[in-house]
Parts: structure tokens; sequence; C-alpha cells
């Protein structure tokens, strides 16, 4: 089992550097990555715990799938992540079950307001990209159809890179910490 385990943690770590790659050299994630990501995780979980038992399992992994899969579909709703960000998360929560998906989730939120605040920064938008996104924030609508054309708001972040980052800071903080 601790073979299982290990191939775990390596699948993740691949995972993340993988999808860190592509959104910053194609601005996607590909299903090639993420959907073996899921059923792997999947399959990895049962193996470890079966369908209930222990920490890693089947029960977990699904859960996690549904959790950070269902957080970050709901952003999507409104426009603010794509599908590949959706499909990350899910992965993760196949591959360390319901806990460690919404700690990374968490920590990915962190990462990538960091990473949208400097954006903002750099570009000299930070007050109106703030209002803006207040304002979006308030009517709960889909961000294409509130926000003017040109506002900084607009601007997108590789949230891939975020989640990427935000996973492995809790990965460290687990594994390493």
């Amino acid at each position: 089992m601790l073979y299982v385990e290990a191939a775990r943690e390596i699948l993740l770590l691949v995972f993340l550097v993988t999808i860190v790659y592509t959104d910053l050299a194609y601005g996607k994630a590909f299903d090639w990555c993420t959907l073996p990501a899921m059923g792997i995780g999947l399959l990895l979980a049962t193996i470890l715990g079966g369908v209930s038992r222990g920490e890693a399992n089947l029960v977990a992994s699904l859960l996690g799938m549904l959790l950070a899969g269902g957080i970050f579909g709901l952003f999507f709703f409104f426009g603010g992540f794509g599908a590949g960000d959706v499909k990350i998360a899910a992965a993760i929560g196949a591959l360390k079950g319901w806990w460690f998906a919404l700690e990374a989730t968490i920590y990915s939120a962190l990462v990538g307001g960091v990473l949208a605040l400097g954006l903002l920064v750099w570009k000299g938008q930070l007050r109106r990209g703030l209002r803006d996104t207040a304002s979006a924030a308030v009517r709960l609508k889909r961000a294409e159809h509130t926000l003017a054309n040109d506002s900084p708001a607009r601007l997108t972040v590789p949230y891939g890179v975020a989640i990427g980052i935000g996973t492995m800071w809790v990965w460290f903080r687990v594994h390493v910490l």
C-alpha cells in the first residue's frame, strides 16, 4: 500500500506541474490531463481504502470531486472561472479527498487573489478594477454581462497557476511542515 500512496502523491505533483505549464503556455487545461487524473484518483483511493475504509477511500475521493468541482462550478456558472478550472479542482478532489480539496480551494483562492491584485497594480488599474469587480459581484450576474469592455476587472489571471500554487502550498504544509 505504501507504493500506491507514493504513486498518488507523485501523480498529484506531476498533474500540478502539467496544469501550470499548460495554463501558462496555452491558456487552458486539457482533458487529456484532467480526466485521467480524476479516474486514476478514484481508482487509487479505492485500492487504498476500499469504498469507505480509512482516510483515503472512494467515498472521500468522490466527495472531493463534488466539493471542489462544485465550488469552482458555481463560479464557472457566474463567469468567474473556465470549465478547465472546474476539472482541475475535481481532479485534485479525486486524487486527495474532500478535506485536502477544500483546503486547496481556499489556498488557491488566496493565491488567485494575490495574482489578480498584482495584475491590477501592474496595469495601474487597481482602484477601478476593485470597484468594477465589487459592482459585478453585488449584481450576481455573469461577468461578461455586467462589465464594460474596457474594465480592468475583465483582465484574466491564469487560474490553473493559482490552483497549482495553492494546492502545492497545502501539499507542503501537510507533508513537509
